[in-house]
């Protein structure tokens, strides 16, 4: 069933309320928060005026709809005669519904704006929540109802908006640019915690170690206690909007109320696929225990003590793949592969290393499950990994999902030994390695210069800061802050 003509109204308040911000609740959130974010960059960077179909992606709470209620607000404070071009459809509330049902809200909406022959800015929020969704934007655009305007879809899930896009808008999309919504680094939570911290320098491994990366490190140094104690609390909170506000007003743990939203958004859209709650924390609590270890779709199947879905118990390990990939390509699962020496792919068929995309939603598993707590060393490998992945990988690739890197691998040496990061192009790697422990001696880093003679990497620990020519030692927390 389309939405109602009332429904509609609801949702665009402004053609009939100047002061309709007022009570708007994603911008009244963002008046109260206890910390200021930056907007997300697509609510400047997209020309509201040029006809083109715009896709953001991101997990879900990231503040996708946020942002396309910022993105009204300053299109309609600079151009207040404009009011009836802006169309917002939330479809959640179309959930499962048949395409048909988007086209003809799509239509209903334009004819309730009454915005006549002038081109409309057309939000569609949430727009993977219909299946074969691309299908209603191509119709309405090859019918001529949008064909002028500016549309931009959000979504949380990179398979169907990446399916989507290339089945049904080929063409339609004129001067439409992707936008890739994640949550905030470390280095943007401490900074939101306490301003005196830097802005980060968004160093590359390589960058570090050269003269003008280790000068940054060393000036900066002076930081590193207040950046310590923010690592402790980024560890938990992680950088969604939500958490970091709950960060700042002073809870020591995300609240009830923050963990119930985290978990129901990574819940539903799991339960889509079939799968149950006790299901998806059982899957999850494997992730966590095998945190920062190689482990296997076999081994994970094999540990779990319920079906994912069906009968079958424990669960086949495709189902266990299948499972773990939807959750990297909604942005809340990583998955790191080995580094294939001999060839140019990954080593798909070995044991892999599995992370969280963000902090919080281990915190929100660790808390449902009794007895599981939290391994801060595991922790700050899995901050490295997330952070390695957004300086590495291509911006094509992480919107994409996160589920086959090209640019950050694990690496197993001959010994064999494990480097935790192996990063950038295959004939110029960067390393990186997680020791986080007091008193780390350049001795660490012996299995990268042995592995990789004369390639740059470094090793993070807890508290000792040393260079020495192509390799270093770097506290964790400032070596996070310079990744940014």
């Amino acid at each position: 069933m389309a939405l109602s003509d009332a429904m509609i109204l609801l949702l665009n308040p402004w053609w009939t309320n100047p002061a309709w911000a007022e009570a708007d609740p994603h911008l009244a959130a963002l008046r109260t928060a206890p910390i200021s974010l930056a907007a997300p960059e697509f609510t400047t960077s997209i020309d509201t005026r040029q006809p083109a179909t715009h896709i953001i992606r991101g997990p879900r709470q990231v503040g996708k709809s946020t942002g396309l209620k910022v993105l009204i607000r300053d299109l309609l404070e600079a151009r207040p005669d404009t009011a009836r071009s802006v169309i917002y459809l939330n479809l959640d509330l179309l959930e499962d519904q048949p395409v048909q049902e988007l086209a003809t809200t799509i239509m209903r909406a334009k004819d309730l704006a009454a915005a006549g022959e002038a081109p409309c800015l057309l939000l569609l929020d949430e727009v993977t929540v219909i299946p074969k969704w691309a299908r209603a934007v191509k119709a309405v655009w090859d019918g001529g109802v949008t064909r002028h305007d500016c549309v931009v879809c959000t979504g949380s899930s990179a398979i169907d908006l990446a399916s989507q896009q290339l089945e049904a808008l080929p063409g339609r999309r004129q001067a439409g640019q992707d936008h890739l919504l994640l949550p905030q680094s470390f280095a943007g939570f401490a900074r939101a915690l306490d301003a005196t911290i830097p802005a980060a320098p968004r160093l590359t491994i390589a960058q570090m170690l050269s003269p003008d990366g280790r000068a940054v490190i060393e000036e900066h140094r002076a930081h590193l206690p207040v950046l310590r104690r923010m690592l402790d609390r980024y560890l938990v909170f992680g950088g969604l909007p939500i958490s970091i506000g709950a960060a700042a007003s002073g809870q020591l743990v995300p609240s009830v109320e923050v963990q119930r939203v985290v978990w129901d958004s990574v819940s539903r859209e799991v339960r889509k696929r079939g799968a149950s709650d006790p299901a998806l924390r059982a899957l999850l609590e494997r992730v966590i225990r095998s945190l920062a270890s190689k482990t296997s779709w076999p081994t994970l199947a094999r540990e779990m003590d319920m079906a994912l879905g069906g009968r079958k118990v424990p669960p086949d390990p495709r189902s266990v793949h299948g499972y773990i990939e939807f959750l990297c390509q909604c942005y809340e699962l990583m998955t790191i592969y080995f580094w294939k020496s001999n060839g140019g792919a990954n080593d798909l068929s070995r044991d892999k290393k599995l992370y969280f995309a963000d902090p919080l939603l281990q915190a929100v598993v660790r808390e449902r499950t009794p007895g599981l707590q939290l391994d801060v060393p595991a922790s700050v490998e899995n901050a490295f990994a997330l952070h390695l992945y957004r300086r590495y990988e291509s911006a094509n690739r992480q919107a994409d999902g996160f589920h086959d890197p090209d640019a950050v691998h694990a690496y197993e040496t001959q010994t064999p030994r494990e480097i935790d990061f192996i990063c950038g192009p295959r004939d110029q790697p960067e390393l990186a390695e997680v020791k986080f422990q007091r008193g780390a001696s350049l001795a660490a880093a012996l299995p990268i210069r042995r592995a990789f003679p004369g390639r740059p990497g470094f090793v993070a620990s807890i508290d000792t800061l040393e260079f020495d020519g192509d390799v270093a030692i770097i506290p964790a927390a400032l070596a996070l802050w310079a990744l940014g």
